[in-house]
């Protein structure tokens, strides 16, 4: 389910100075992880409350966009920019730049008028990237040039995986 997708997804952040962020990233494409959380999904009733798993709000911008192409070689391209908010962090370098906002993407306490729980993962520290919930997506056949093609793209934090999901 969505609400399994998003607790794993709020394990997610820079790997770089994290080990749990690259534990987290396995056990996300693990096939025995999937086959252990495909137990816990129940058609019949809804995600028992004892089982949910630690879940951090994941907020995003309205201000990004995304241009995703194939070209005649049939190699997709995802590209994807944002400036975290409209006129970003409103500064313009001389060269004409405008600087996005992405310390936005951070977490801290009491970031939010919904007091939701920091992300651990995406504490703010030196030299560290923000999560960013963009989500280009692409999807081709698996074997062969026949099939069908997709390629599409989301963004608005925690909703965006469901928008993409619903396509």
């Amino acid at each position: 389910t969505l609400k399994i997708a998003l607790s794993l997804a709020s394990n997610l952040g820079d790997p770089s100075d994290d080990v749990s962020v690259a534990h987290a990233a396995e056990g996300m494409v693990s096939k025995s992880e999937a086959n252990s959380l495909r137990q816990l999904i129940n058609d019949s009733q809804p995600f028992s409350s004892d089982l949910r798993m630690p879940h951090f709000s994941v907020e995003s911008g309205p201000a990004a966009s995304q241009v995703l192409v194939m070209g005649p070689d049939d190699f997709i391209v995802a590209v994807v920019s944002s400036l975290n908010r409209p006129f970003g962090s409103g500064i313009i370098t001389p060269s004409g730049v405008l600087l996005n906002s992405q310390m936005l993407d951070f977490s801290w306490q009491n970031k939010t008028t919904n007091h939701s729980i920091p992300r651990p993962q995406n504490l703010i520290r030196p030299r560290k990237r923000p999560l960013s919930f963009l989500l280009p997506t692409i999807v081709r056949p698996s074997e062969g040039m026949c099939g069908t093609y997709l390629c599409l793209g989301a963004n608005n934090g925690d909703r965006a995986l469901s928008g993409i999901v619903q396509v």
